[in-house]
């Protein structure tokens, strides 16, 4: 799994560091705070501030095949849960009210993550267009969170259920281009798509025996080849999409996306 740590003066600066050698951006990536460093008293005592980066498509992907299987999710203590909770709900919260909008703010624990559920009206703005403003907006919330508390606090931010009508559409794309595959033999290429979107794909036909998956291209051009078992040994697929009959989630009746 391709890491790196970095180190700095602040948090901040760590993960820039960390961000350079990897050569990635900070949507491509998880974060661990392995210690806030300390400016110390009259600069005695001082310590580095230290992260830890990992590349979303490494966790996502082993080489060029589909996702292993995610470990099994680790269920908070009540305490924990509790103080994650509320802590997730204040950080969205404050951002959101400091951009300007008026919201409801919930969050519960699921299954180890913290889910933070925002409802209101003419919140189209924070989804944004194929909902980056909503990935900006949970990146910066999991950011503060993992500073707060010097250690990663996963959090999934929400707004009006976005998230999980996203992922019903891509159950239901990953199904239909299956079914594709199947009849025609041939391998189907989706659209490019984001590391999260591309695992619900891989996950949703992991256990397809008829199928497999795998990633190919560079971002932000990367994407799921769905191939049909009895075609695999053509060969892998050019990512140029041609033969391919490239396809995607990206038609939907959610004006929204």
């Amino acid at each position: 799994m391709k890491s790196a740590e970095g180190s700095g003066r602040t948090v901040e600066e760590a993960i820039r560091d960390a961000l350079r050698t990897l050569g990635a951006r900070r949507e491509d990536v998880d974060l661990i705070v392995l210690d806030e460093g300390s400016r110390g008293m009259l600069g005695l005592g001082s310590r580095s501030a230290r992260v830890r980066l990992t590349l979303l498509s490494e966790m996502e992907e082993e080489g060029d095949t589909a996702v292993a299987e995610p470990p099994a999710p680790v269920r908070m203590a009540t305490e924990e849960a509790r103080e994650f909770a509320e802590l997730g709900q204040a950080i969205t919260s404050a951002l959101i009210e400091q951009m300007g909008f008026s919201a409801t703010i919930a969050a519960r624990e699921d299954a180890g993550q913290i889910h933070v559920a925002v409802t209101g009206p003419d919140l189209a703005l924070l989804i944004g267009r194929r909902g980056q403003a909503l990935e900006a907006l949970d990146l910066v919330v999991n950011l503060i969170a993992a500073h707060r508390q010097g250690r990663r606090v996963p959090v999934v931010v929400d707004v009006e259920r976005y998230r999980e009508r996203r992922v019903e559409v891509l159950q239901d794309v990953a199904r239909r281009f299956a079914d594709r595959a199947r009849r025609t033999g041939r391998p189907v290429a989706l659209k490019p798509m984001s590391a999260a979107e591309r695992r619900i794909v891989h996950t949703t036909l992991a256990e397809d025996g008829s199928v497999s998956t795998h990633s190919e291209g560079e971002d932000p051009d990367r994407h799921v080849v769905i191939t049909p078992r009895r075609a695999s040994s053509s060969g892998p697929v050019g990512s140029s999409g041609r033969q391919q009959g490239r396809v995607g989630p990206h038609t939907t009746n959610n004006t929204r996306q």
